[in-house]
């Protein structure tokens, strides 16, 4: 069977796709001031760099263990409490649970807000607030938390089959037994993917947020980076990766569980 040629609009559209893309490139890459004369006359020491980041100093690996820890707990911290505070905001912002739209109108805005915000902000914020340290990186990461969970979760309870709700309405239950008995139960296997998915980001982020003085094994990085101990930044990098990797693995079979 002779297949039908390709229509020759569906060719000339993504030629002006790639045209437009390429051009779009070029424009911002002229804007930020790229130079790829200046990038290959660079790489030398970027060569230099490789070389004295290897081997990694593995006798500093003992001590990276108790920031390592402290980075795991800014992170579960971050991600318990955030992930509780994010369920009320998410149900107000679903529109077929929400009491009225004024109420919508201000919990849509008010998680705007809090995605436009980056958790290096809520990290500097909290740290000139509270002090640096693991605290100030915990709060950012519950903010941050609450801002991914509730818009995520926002969007899986407007899905759900109102069938259940309703009845619960019908009966004369009120709204929050609606929303307890009748809207989360239906929605409560993507509420814990997604909050295994926050604690994820969280981990990766709090080793971020260690930069600007919120705690954790981000603090010690830094600390090694500005004392050009790059054998000392390899090996703190490796057990970050180790360390995430373990937790994606754990996190990957509970996902599969829940299915």
């Amino acid at each position: 069977m002779r297949l039908a040629p390709r229509p020759r609009k569906n060719l000339l559209f993504w030629l002006g796709v790639i045209v437009f893309l390429l051009s779009m490139s070029l424009w911002s890459a002229r804007g930020i001031g790229f130079s790829l004369t200046e990038l290959v006359c660079n790489l030398t020491d970027g060569s230099r760099l490789l070389r004295e980041s290897w081997p990694p100093d593995l006798a500093f690996l003992a001590r990276l263990v108790d920031p390592m820890l402290e980075t795991v707990f800014i992170a579960v911290v971050g991600t318990v409490v955030g992930g509780i505070f994010a369920i009320p905001v998410a149900v107000l912002a679903a529109r077929n649970l929400t009491p009225n739209r004024l109420t919508w109108f201000a919990d849509r805005n008010f998680m705007n807000i809090l995605r436009t915000l980056p958790d290096l902000f809520w990290a500097m914020l909290f740290a000139t607030a509270v002090g640096f340290g693991p605290v100030a990186g915990a709060l950012a990461l519950t903010v941050f938390t609450v801002a991914v969970i509730s818009k995520l979760y926002s969007e899986s309870l407007e899905s759900i089959d109102m069938g259940l709700p309703e009845a619960i309405r019908a009966v004369g239950g009120s709204w929050l037994q609606m929303i307890q008995f009748g809207a989360l139960p239906q929605a409560l296997q993507h509420y814990v993917s997604y909050a295994l998915y926050a604690f994820e980001l969280n981990i990766r982020a709090s080793v971020v947020l260690g930069l600007v003085g919120a705690g954790g094994i981000g603090m010690i990085l830094e600390t090694q980076r500005a004392n050009f101990e790059y054998e000392r930044v390899t090996m703190i990098i490796l057990a970050v990766l180790v360390a995430v990797l373990m937790i994606e693995e754990v996190s990957e079979s509970i996902r599969k569980r829940l299915t």
